[in-house]
């Protein structure tokens, strides 16, 4: 039953990032649009810790709802965790989704511009800038939600 209310958590925040994303696409003005695709990435964080706590439910794992954190504690106990590991070389890549979605986190929870989370990576489309139209902010919702599913199906298994 625990394993069911944290899905249905996790199902719930992927849900309301999907309806803002859809609601500033319906916005005339350019504040308002970037007002709800700061919520929706708050919503994908709320997610992503959603997710990391239906992992730790599923492995027995009594640690902080971090990814490196729950990588060690899993070792720790000599078990492999797929998804924990997937979700580690995303974060290590500064190109990823998962590198997006926590960095333009980050920059809005700082109150600093999203584009200064990535002076140094280049061309990287950013999130909450306005200028893709939330399409960014849609692919990690689609990113994550594809992990999401992957590891329940994964966990169905055993």
């Amino acid at each position: 039953m625990m394993s069911s209310s944290l899905a249905s958590s996790t199902n719930q925040r992927l849900d309301a990032a999907r309806r803002l994303l859809v609601q500033s696409q319906q916005e005339e003005g350019e504040w308002l649009m970037n007002s709800y695709e700061s919520s929706a990435v708050f919503q994908l964080r709320s997610g992503l810790n959603g997710l990391l706590q239906e992992v730790m439910a599923s492995y027995n794992l009594s640690c902080q709802v971090d990814i490196d954190v729950m990588v060690r504690a899993s070792e720790e106990r000599g078990i492999a965790v797929p998804v924990l590991l997937e979700l580690m070389q995303l974060k290590s890549s500064r190109q990823s989704w998962l590198s997006q979605l926590l960095d333009t986190f980050d920059a809005a929870l700082e109150c600093r511009a999203a584009n200064q989370a990535y002076s140094a990576a280049g061309n990287v489309e950013l999130i909450g800038r306005g200028s893709d139209a939330g399409s960014s902010t849609k692919h990690i919702l689609s990113s994550l939600t594809e992990l999401v599913l992957r590891f329940r199906e994964d966990a169905a298994e055993y």
